[in-house]
């Protein structure tokens, strides 16, 4: 319970700091509709805008999520995984390719589009945060900002040295 109280806490700040909270009343009636639909036992409800999103953050059968919407349809789905449940595939990733990281915070999204995704946000002392993304099978795709097609990307271990950069080692 304390850690669901954190999450909301934090969500609450960050709502404040980065988004502009709203009232349910001041939220499109197709959102609130849609929202109480599919998740009709939603308790603590928080809603935001944030740029062109509406944001609801709360917590649903013990579990701290996020919901997005854009235009009042609804984005995207995210689940708050604490990292003791986080798989161990991805922590293991993580602490191999990203020395000095440590996990902040693992969202399981389930999106609008179809693909359903782990985003984890890794944090450093003096460094920006990173988010890396991982499909549902626990496989890296890319930094979030990075726009890659899945098949183009590649485990860093598997990538080999092109020629300009052995003659600069010589």
């Amino acid at each position: 319970m304390k850690k669901i109280n954190l999450f909301l806490l934090t969500m609450l700040i960050s709502t404040v700091i980065f988004a502009q909270k709203l009232n349910v009343s001041d939220v499109a009636a197709q959102v609130t509709t849609d929202f109480k639909n599919r998740f009709p036992s939603a308790e603590k409800a928080i809603w935001a805008k944030d740029n062109a999103l509406v944001k609801v953050s709360f917590v649903n059968d013990g579990n701290s999520m996020e919901v997005a919407y854009q235009n009042n349809n609804w984005l995207q789905t995210k689940w708050i995984i604490a990292n003791e449940y986080a798989p161990q595939k991805i922590k293991e990733y993580t602490t191999q390719f990203y020395l000095g990281y440590k996990i902040k915070e693992i969202g399981f999204l389930d999106k609008n589009s179809g693909e359903r995704i782990y985003e984890v946000v890794i944090t450093k002392k003096k460094k920006p945060n990173l988010t890396l993304i991982f499909d549902s099978g626990n496989t890296f795709l890319r930094i979030d900002g990075e726009v890659k097609d899945p098949k183009e990307v590649k485990d860093p271990k598997e990538v080999k040295e092109s020629k300009d950069v052995k003659e600069i080692k010589k």
